[in-house]
């Protein structure tokens, strides 16, 4: 296996950034935009993926929690970083894709139409199954 592998899923606030590190599946998770790149953690990446694929594609399929009068679901916790992927409604059947930081501080990253999330979704399907070959 390569260990360089990466996967980056350009969206309408930035690009998102799913690297392969080492033989062990590690996969670490940046988000890049106009301000620079953020790690955001990392977990092994058939893990990762099928929670992100779990979640998205039955969006209110789990029980919400409530932050600033507003419903978020989880999405998955990662490592080295303590961060949380986590989703919420806007209108209509867009989410928009935030991450909860070490500090429980939640950071917008970017959005998707319903289009746009089954588009994301077969990205990461397909990253994670090659990642399995």
């Amino acid at each position: 296996m390569d260990n360089s592998r990466k996967l980056e899923i350009n969206t309408n606030g930035g690009t998102l950034i799913l690297e392969v590190v080492n033989k062990l599946n590690w996969c670490e998770v940046y988000f890049r935009n106009a301000s620079g790149t953020v790690k955001l953690g990392a977990e092994n990446v058939g893990i990762l993926c099928e929670r992100i694929t779990e979640k998205l594609s039955h969006i209110r399929g789990s029980k919400p929690f409530v932050l600033h009068d507003k419903e978020m679901y989880t999405i998955t916790s990662l490592f080295e970083g303590h961060a949380t992927l986590i989703y919420s409604m806007l209108d209509g059947n867009m989410v928009q894709i935030l991450y909860g930081d070490a500090e429980l501080k939640i950071n917008p990253l970017f959005s998707l139409t319903e289009d746009e999330r089954f588009d994301f979704l077969d990205k990461i399907k397909a990253f994670s199954k090659e990642e399995q070959s």
